[in-house]
């Protein structure tokens, strides 16, 4: 056996904390591989296991992040991505309860996922689809109004796109139309052609749930 390996089966012995944030990359990429693993096996939405796992990898008990914000964040780029597939199967298994947990995951996406590998970004916006899924539409919002500033065009786009899909998928019932709205002059603002082209298309899947004229009164406003 070797010594990664001898390091990997020691690992598994420790709580999932110690796990995740362990100084090893290895052992936190092993860890995020078999805590999706778990999640994906799991298909009562009322798993004890379930409300550990928001317990234990959600909530802050030292003043420090919580364990899924830190995860998504790892700057290794492979164990980020292990770690937007564990939080994916976590939200997949959870029923809208798990939606409080939504506002600080969902800000440390934005701040380091959407910039990330194609993987990552795709990653990024599923899990951002299933916040929605499971009622934390304030939060997604929330963390899209923070994507929207970023420098990086980048960053932006994949933003945009998310809220798309969401409001195709959800309708403007569950997705409040005005809260896009107000996005919209900064979009079309914005110095990348590839953002305002992004945000053309988000416009007219608004003007189908809502109308032209509240889109229009928006952009005349600003112009």
């Amino acid at each position: 056996m070797s010594e990664d390996e001898k390091l990997l089966k020691e690992a598994k012995k420790l709580p999932w904390e110690d796990r995740l944030a362990h100084k090893n990359w290895k052992v936190r990429n092993d860890a995020n591989i078999d805590l999706a693993a778990v999640c994906d096996a799991i298909t009562d939405p009322k798993d004890p296991r379930l409300r550990e796992f928001g317990e234990d990898l959600f909530v802050s008990r030292d003043r420090s992040s919580p364990f899924f914000r830190k995860a998504v964040a790892d700057s290794n780029a492979p164990v980020q991505e292990k770690a937007l597939d564990a939080l994916i199967a976590f939200l997949k298994a959870a029923d809208a309860d798990a939606g409080r947990y939504a506002k600080e995951v969902c800000d440390a996406i934005v701040a380091k996922c959407l910039t990330g590998r194609p993987k990552t970004v795709e990653k990024a916006q599923m899990a951002f689809m299933l916040w929605v899924e499971l009622e934390a539409v304030e939060a997604f919002l929330d963390a899209m109004e923070k994507a929207i500033k970023n420098k990086v065009a980048k960053a932006v786009v994949p933003a945009i796109d998310v809220m798309f899909q969401a409001l195709s998928e959800f309708g403007s019932k569950i997705i409040p139309p005005k809260r896009i709205l107000k996005m919209l002059p900064e979009l079309f603002d914005h110095q990348d052609q590839n953002v305002r082209a992004s945000s053309k298309g988000l416009t007219l899947e608004l003007c189908c749930w809502i109308g032209k004229d509240p889109v229009k009164s928006i952009l005349f406003e600003k112009m």
